[in-house]
């Protein structure tokens, strides 16, 4: 949905370190972050990925979503967008432009 919508993704994979993630953002800055949990045991590191961006990018965007996240979630956490589908996000992006 999020290339369909005129986006770049650079899609980092499945359990990602976050020291990968610390490489893409360097890569590309000013890049917004897209994190998905399917499982609730996967949301742990959900909540260090964003606590390392935010330390070392603190003006970046981190958007979350998937099955078992919530808002309240997201919150808690320091991301920045919580959508439950994937047409939230790509809105979320179109208005971070506007």
């Amino acid at each position: 949905m999020i290339e369909g919508g005129g986006w770049e993704v650079i899609d980092l994979g499945v359990d990602v370190s976050a020291g990968k993630f610390m490489k893409a953002m360097d890569e590309n800055p000013g890049a917004v972050v897209g994190l998905s949990a399917l499982l609730t045991t996967t949301m742990e590191n959900m909540k260090r990925i964003v606590t390392a961006i935010k330390e070392k990018h603190k003006d970046s965007k981190i958007m979350i979503g998937g099955a078992p996240v919530t808002m309240e979630y997201c919150m808690k956490i320091g991301a920045d967008f919580y959508s439950p589908d994937p047409q939230g996000a790509v809105n979320y992006l179109k208005q971070l432009v506007l």
